[in-house]
């Protein structure tokens, strides 16, 4: 019951803060001031942006010797969108890409080492990025802390995840023994860490090839959803004002997960407006402000939630080339 008021209440700030900017720029009909050509513009950016993200995973797959089909990994991609909206620090997110795996026969040890990969791979070149954009764009250093934050707490978690895997001759801690983890349950757990601990060993041996083409799907999708903004204002006004259009975008969209409230509690649409409402036209600024978190979140979720809640028939879960 608290957790689905805390939820309630976060998604009530989004919603306030949302009308609070509209209200700076006329209202509700402030909404249809953008031409359908920016429209367009983002929501190709958006498509990108997530086959990129599912692109990742077939990659990561093709490595492991596991099939990820790219449509079975875009739809994990939207799921995640759609449990870490509802959850704090988006922490419903990767349970919800594994769920989605898991219904497309994906192993379990198999859907660790990809959640895994993507994350070494997401927070090992997002400051990257960020040291780019800072020397590029002359953009504030202020707005690349959050991401830098955001690599070093998602490699913490990965080394954690990857150092208490447990081995074949480890016994079942005291708190799982607890909660009922003995025998074949443990017997269970145990098979999938092995399984898991195979398939990073196979991402630790990635060929240069591999490599390559796994930078080029991250900074793809993470270039995708920075230009979203820049296709939302136009060419014209986005070239003027480059740096601000990338640079605190990229802070916020990459410090989003540091807030404990899902989907921000408001956060980011009050961060969007304070940071960019200097450099947007104040006709505009409700608008872009609404449609730039439109085609960042929430219409990933919301493809997400129906990703989640229809049914589709389980597939059997696939074998491995090591497996033959």
């Amino acid at each position: 019951m608290i957790r689905r008021l805390f939820v309630a209440l976060s998604l009530t700030g989004v919603a306030v803060a949302t009308v609070l900017v509209l209200r700076r720029s006329g209202g509700a009909e402030a909404l249809f001031v953008l031409p359908l050509g920016n429209h367009l513009g983002a929501f190709g950016a958006m498509v990108l942006e997530v086959l990129l993200r599912g692109a990742r995973f077939v990659v990561l797959g093709v490595v492991m010797g596991a099939t990820v089909p790219i449509m079975s990994a875009t739809m994990a991609q939207l799921a995640g969108d759609g449990g870490g909206a509802v959850t704090p620090s988006r922490s419903g997110s990767d349970p919800a890409k594994a769920l989605i795996l898991s219904r497309h026969g994906i192993r379990g040890g198999h859907i660790g080492a990809l959640l895994v990969g993507e994350a070494v791979s997401e927070a090992t070149l997002l400051p990257v990025c960020a040291l780019v954009l800072a020397l590029s764009l002359d953009v504030p250093l202020t707005a690349m802390g959050a991401t830098l934050s955001w690599s070093v707490v998602s490699l913490t978690l990965v080394g954690l995840a990857v150092r208490l895997a447990p081995t074949r001759d480890s016994t079942a801690p005291r708190l799982l023994q607890r909660l009922g983890v003995t025998g074949q349950r443990w017997k269970r757990v145990v098979a999938v860490a092995a399984d898991f601990r195979q398939a990073a060993g196979a991402l630790r041996r990635m060929s240069p090839a591999h490599l390559l083409l796994l930078a080029a799907a991250t900074l793809g999708h993470i270039a995708a959803r920075l230009f979203t903004l820049p296709a939302l204002v136009g060419a014209e006004f986005a070239s003027a004002n480059l740096a601000e259009l990338l640079g605190w975008p990229f802070f916020l969209l990459y410090g989003a997960p540091l807030i404990p409230a899902p989907a921000g509690g408001g956060a980011i649409e009050t961060g969007f407006a304070y940071f960019l409402g200097d450099y947007l036209p104040r006709e505009q600024l409700g608008a872009v402000t609404f449609w730039w978190r439109f085609y960042t979140s929430h219409l990933f979720a919301l493809l997400g939630w129906l990703a989640i809640t229809i049914p589709t028939r389980r597939k059997p879960v696939q074998r491995t080339e090591a497996e033959g």
